[in-house]
């Protein structure tokens, strides 16, 4: 490839991951396949990206090339010195080089010639790793031009990075709060055991069993750790009556649904999370249609993943019952579940729960309150 179209490509690149950048969920597909083509149009062997982890003090490959992961020590290496001064380097005989770390090589029985290696910096200039292209095939050494078009893809593509790590380290402290939330509810309104955690363990599995995609499983997850949130608005006299409710007492009881939808609202979650508040309110609501709290979504406009959760929940409920009822084993459980498929519950996602015995077992049913063996 000549030197203009060497540049025409590289241009295009940089475009490619401009637009790409944004919408990718998957971050490291698209580094990885964008590095890949940089590695053609460069005409080289091999390119990566290290990312620093600050707590292990190591460099980690998120893109390594014909290599499985590779980790060092963050000042070790021709990327260790790119890290600790922050410049970029053009290496044109590695082993001549004295911070060359000929370790790797050995580790994966490549052999590198050449190097071009640069800092990848976030927004307040921290440098977060290194990007790296090894061995030009026609055996010349990477020039200016080459370490241009390296610098501006690594730009980009460390934006990203930050970006994704900022949102990671949010979505681990809303985590937090929710796992705090959910222990305060347990401890206020159940006399039965981890209800909340238990329906999300359940509706995380019923979530994968049916092949949602991860970001859909994770949203179960954190829809079904608070889709009881309003109980606590709930009298305790109610939440914790060992017999029938009143039609006055299932009132009040119902309207739970309704608090959990308000309170989720005013939390205002944001990124995947936002979605929380259209799914957890709805797990009362009945497949033909009926249900509470009151008013749409109804039937099968309600959100599969509400959907998921009302089947979690209710065979959590028949194993643990309230209000006096007697508990029923998992087998009795899922009895009532296929029996109540297509008027009160999604019969799909009631079948593939059925087909999650042994899964069930597994994940703590028989540790649940009020298991009843069969």
């Amino acid at each position: 490839m000549g030197d203009s179209g060497k540049r025409a490509r590289g241009l295009e690149l940089l475009l490619q991951l401009s637009l790409e950048i944004c919408s990718q969920r998957d971050l490291r597909c698209l580094l990885e396949r964008v590095w890949k083509e940089l590695t053609r149009i460069l005409d080289a062997e091999r390119s990566s990206i290290f990312l620093l982890d600050q707590e292990n003090k190591e460099l980690r490959s998120v893109v390594a090339q014909e290599a499985q992961e590779i980790s060092f020590h963050k000042n070790k290496g021709i990327a260790g010195r790119v890290l600790a001064t922050g410049l970029p380097m053009l290496i044109p005989d590695a082993y001549a080089n004295p911070h060359f770390n000929p370790d790797i090589d050995r580790m994966t029985g490549f052999r590198t010639r050449s190097i071009m290696a640069v800092p990848m910096r976030g927004h307040s200039g921290s440098v977060l790793g290194v990007a790296q292209v090894l061995n030009r095939k026609d055996g010349r050494p990477f020039d200016e031009e080459d370490l241009a078009l390296l610098e501006a893809l690594a730009a980009i593509a460390s934006v990203a990075i930050e970006t994704v790590q900022l949102y990671e380290e949010q979505l681990r402290a809303t985590e937090a709060v929710i796992a705090a939330l959910v222990k305060g509810l347990e401890m206020r309104t159940e006399v039965m055991g981890a209800h909340a955690s238990m329906v999300r363990a359940y509706s995380t599995l019923i979530a994968e069993a049916m092949g949602l995609e991860q970001a859909r499983v994770r949203v179960v997850g954190w829809a079904a750790s608070l889709h009881d949130l309003g109980k606590l608005a709930v009298p305790d006299q109610v939440l914790r009556k060992g017999a029938p409710l009143s039609v006055t007492e299932r009132s009040l009881y119902e309207k739970h649904a309704m608090w959990t939808k308000r309170l989720l609202e005013k939390m205002e979650f944001y990124g995947e999370m936002a979605a929380i508040a259209g799914i957890a309110p709805f797990h009362h609501k009945e497949y033909k249609g009926g249900g509470f709290p009151p008013g749409p979504p109804e039937g099968t406009d309600v959100p599969l993943e509400a959907r998921i959760i009302a089947v979690a929940d209710s065979l959590w409920c028949k194993m643990n019952p309230r209000f006096g009822e007697s508990p029923m084993s998992l087998q009795e459980a899922l009895g009532f579940l296929r029996r109540e498929a297509g008027r009160r519950f999604d019969p799909e996602v009631v079948e593939v729960l059925s087909g999650l015995k042994e899964r069930l077992e597994v994940c703590g049913a028989r540790q649940a309150g009020g298991w009843k063996q069969e």
